[in-house]
């Protein structure tokens, strides 16, 4: 009995130790692919929104510009919605040589503006209308303000407004408040969690896609898993015993 239950027991634990290995396997080979040049990349535009922007918040009629706002599509080994994070840089559609990596530059208020609202407009497709479009739009002026200023769409270094009586222009700024509301309160958790690629071409502005990323165990978490599934075998056999 004893030979059987070590024999067992080693069993299980090369199980464990197998399904261990092969997380890490995967989640290396992600980082790796993550990092690879993209080549054919095709960037596409999906909705757009004109706004009024000026450095250092002075709307006077001198001092205002015409901005619009985009939220692009990347058409790679699979479509994916795209943000830009490059608000004074330009983007061409017709340059093909972008390279992808995987990107780790943004910070706690991006990261919980992804996990907020991404899956609430993010469509396979890449198509955008109504309200999902309203959403992107106002999604890629947070982005903007969270990484690239302080958080505020009526102060700092790039404020914003609704171009003229614009309707539409309103209603994306709306939303981008409510969401830079949320995502700068740190008492709110990061619940979702995204691997992002950018996308980057010589004399065109860098966009960003996202890939939901499911929480992988810890090694440890595998051996207790497994222990604890041994632990169950010993007690049903000892129970069929008696």
């Amino acid at each position: 009995m004893t030979s059987l239950y070590k024999q067992r027991k080693d069993k299980t634990m090369k199980t464990i130790a197998s399904l261990i290995a092969k997380s890490i396997a995967v989640a290396a080979a992600s980082l790796t692919l993550a990092g690879a040049a993209h080549a054919g990349v095709v960037v596409s535009s999906v909705a757009s929104q004109g706004v009024l922007t000026k450095k250092n918040a002075n709307f006077d009629i001198t001092n205002t510009e015409a901005r619009s706002v985009p939220v692009w599509n990347v058409a790679d080994d699979s479509s994916l919605l795209a943000f830009c994070i490059e608000p004074t840089v330009g983007m061409h559609t017709d340059n093909l040589n972008y390279t992808g990596s995987l990107f780790t530059g943004f910070g706690t208020s991006v990261k919980r503006l992804y996990s907020l609202y991404y899956s609430s407009f993010a469509t396979s497709s890449g198509v955008l209308t109504g309200d999902n479009a309203v959403k992107a739009l106002g999604f890629q002026l947070a982005l903007w303000e969270l990484n690239n200023d302080n958080g505020n769409l009526t102060s700092g270094n790039l404020a914003m407004a609704p171009l003229g009586n614009s309707t539409a222009a309103k209603a994306v700024i709306a939303e981008a408040k409510t969401m830079l509301l949320a995502a700068t309160n740190e008492s709110t958790a990061i619940v979702n969690d995204y691997k992002f690629t950018s996308y980057a071409a010589a004399g065109s502005q860098t966009v960003v896609t996202a890939m939901a990323v499911s929480p992988v165990p810890e090694p440890s978490s595998f051996a207790m898993m497994g222990l604890g599934l041994a632990a169950m075998g010993v007690i049903a056999r000892r129970r069929r015993a008696a």
